[in-house]
């Protein structure tokens, strides 16, 4: 068979972290993971609160829609949930500090801007 991937040795206390971030119980936590894996996937998605707990002991890991949501609420960028390297502390630090992601939508029509011509100045 295979062998287990490594996994990251700090993501459950940066999943505790973001939810105490947001001020928010397991069960509350589940329904706002499920809204916003709704309003930037677009997919229904059911998330029990007994999840959280398992995420948060390291029991399991969520899979990549629920850490897009919760990089998304923490407003951190996922390297820093991902990795290591960044310790818990500088990770409390940075929730809330990231700025809101620009994304394209399948769901929405935007006006095509036409293209800025850079003028060069020259002394």
């Amino acid at each position: 068979m295979g062998h287990a991937r490594n996994r990251p040795t700090l993501l459950p206390d940066k999943l505790l972290a973001i939810r105490e971030f947001l001020n928010l119980g397991r069960v509350e936590m589940a329904s706002t993971l499920q809204l916003e894996i709704l309003s930037h996937f677009g997919k229904h998605y059911q998330l029990k609160p007994g999840r959280i707990s398992e995420y948060e002991n390291g029991q399991r890991e969520p899979n990549l829609f629920e850490l897009i949501a919760y990089v998304r609420l923490g407003q951190v960028h996922m390297e820093a949930v991902v990795d290591d390297d960044v310790i818990v502390s500088t990770f409390r630090k940075r929730l809330g500090k990231a700025s809101r992601y620009v994304t394209s939508s399948r769901r929405t029509k935007r006006k095509r801007n036409k293209p800025v011509t850079l003028i060069s100045r020259t002394h």
